[in-house]
């Protein structure tokens, strides 16, 4: 475990190129300073602020003995894989999560999992119908009683109060939840800042949830992805059914313009993305600042003979993206983590930053995952829908192998992740990897067992999750401030 020596008061340089290293000129202008003239002094400085502005770079500092601001943003049907310019220079300023796996491949039962560490199974939210359990703490709460300001501004009615989202946040804002048509990123980013700014003194919370990736799929002509060909669609593409399979007779053709303008609304709301990171860090609050960005599912463009997402449990709908960035040591900048971890962890790790260890939430520190490299003995998502209660699945993963349990007619699909990424050749049945399969479903029975029966442990918790977190706590998870430093941010 990488510890950190700091004073009091850092120097933090939010936006630097990866290449940079914002230390070395500032040490060297240190250095000639002391044999200079005090006119060539000037021109130094001028010519040191110039570098800062030409290349993003500007300095603040912040007391790192302070509890950090925490700042989650969730975007709506963001595959992993997309390389969207803001959320790259974040992860070149943080940790980035290559396998995360989300808990569910639609919105509700996933950002339930995010916000109480629960698999859906626990937390019940698994349908239009229903809502998180009243029972179960929320990362919010946990963090409004230990002094955060809590503040969120939505706009999926999936993630609204009417579902128990609203619970332990001091402002929730749900005024811009809009259908699946237009776009909303620009005035949540607003409202957001709004927010953030008109909070207190003290330590902050803010959830964003960006919407406009998920269908319709809209225009952006200002990246012209997609400009050029239309084949049967215009500038908005929409589709809406429990399958997602209208589509299936679409040309080669029609299927790139629908992803390039997936991607168009991907590359729109980083923008927005990034200009939320930049307004956190411009506020100038005297405490640092940790985001963390995933998504709620992925999206299928046909890659399992569906679009849109819900009920499969391949990894175009649970594959997520994973980033956690901001002020932490410069030891962790840039670092990649490829053993697959969960997206329920989040609420645990938000905790930890917080310095609030005592709490019976579910999950790992990623953090500490990424120090120490560690990771879950298996991951786990459940499958289902919005509209009903049938044809739901539960999927483990460990190592290279993943195996997905139809729970209605008792199917098996078996993969082999390093050899058949996508997923197309279930070798469920093969005599050939007979010993993996019975080992896998020794883990799948575990599962199955936490789901129909649940009380494995007394909090419902998976044993190794649970036994892995209690373990780290007792070698001594760093604390506040030895979990900040130095750490540059985009612009």
């Amino acid at each position: 475990m990488h510890n950190t020596t700091q004073a009091d008061s850092v120097t933090f340089t939010p936006i630097m190129p990866k290449h940079l290293d914002l230390q070395s000129p500032l040490r060297t202008f240190d250095a000639l300073r002391l044999k200079s003239t005090p006119w060539a002094r000037k021109c130094m400085v001028a010519a040191l602020f110039l570098f800062l502005i030409q290349t993003g770079c500007w300095i603040r500092t912040f007391d790192a003995s302070a509890r950090p601001d925490l700042v989650l943003i969730t975007i709506d049907s963001l595959r992993a894989g997309p390389t969207a310019p803001n959320l790259l220079k974040l992860a070149r300023a943080g940790v980035t999560f290559k396998h995360a796996v989300a808990a569910a491949p639609w919105t509700l039962p996933s950002m339930a999992s995010i916000h109480t560490g629960l698999p859906p199974s626990r937390h019940g939210a698994t349908s239009n119908q229903s809502s998180i359990g009243e029972q179960h703490p929320a990362v919010a709460s946990l963090l409004q009683a230990s002094g955060y300001q809590t503040r969120a501004v939505v706009s999926h009615v999936f993630v609204g109060s009417s579902f128990g989202f609203a619970r332990g946040f001091d402002d929730f804002n749900e005024r811009h939840v809009q259908d699946h048509s237009g776009s909303s990123s620009e005035v949540l980013t607003q409202v957001a800042l709004e927010s953030f700014n008109a909070a207190g003194d003290g330590p902050t919370f803010l959830w964003v949830h960006y919407f406009d990736p998920h269908y319709s799929y809209e225009r952006h002509p200002e990246y012209d992805f997609a400009t050029g060909r239309t084949g049967r669609f215009g500038d908005s593409i929409d589709f809406e059914s429990p399958n997602g399979t209208e589509l299936l007779g679409v040309s080669a053709a029609a299927e790139r313009y629908m992803t390039d303008v997936y991607d168009e609304e991907i590359a729109h709301t980083d923008k927005h993305v990034g200009a939320l990171i930049d307004g956190v860090i411009g506020a100038g609050r005297d405490r640092g600042v940790i985001f963390v960005v995933t998504a709620d599912h992925g999206e299928g463009f046909l890659d399992h003979n569906r679009f849109g997402h819900g009920r499969d449990l391949y990894d175009e709908l649970i594959h997520v993206p994973l980033i956690i960035g901001g002020d932490i040591p410069r030891t962790m900048w840039g670092l990649s983590i490829g053993s697959p971890v969960e997206t329920s962890s989040i609420a645990t790790t938000l905790l930890q930053f917080a310095g609030v260890e005592e709490h019976t939430l579910r999950g790992m520190d990623l953090f500490d995952t990424a120090l120490s490299r560690s990771s879950p003995s298996y991951v786990s998502s459940e499958g289902s829908y919005a509209r009903g209660t049938d044809q739901r699945q539960v999927s483990v993963e460990r190592g290279r192998w993943k195996m997905i349990q139809h729970l209605d007619d008792g199917r098996v699909e078996l993969y082999n992740r390093h050899t058949d990424p996508d997923e197309q050749k279930n070798i469920a049945g093969d005599r050939k990897v007979r010993h993996t399969q019975a080992d896998m479903r020794a883990i799948m029975d575990i599962r199955l067992a936490e789901i129909l029966s649940p009380g494995t442990c007394e909090d419902g918790s998976r044993p190794d999750i649970r036994s892995r977190t209690r373990k780290a706590k007792g070698a001594g998870l760093p604390r506040v401030g030895r979990r900040l430093g130095r750490g540059p941010l985009s612009a």
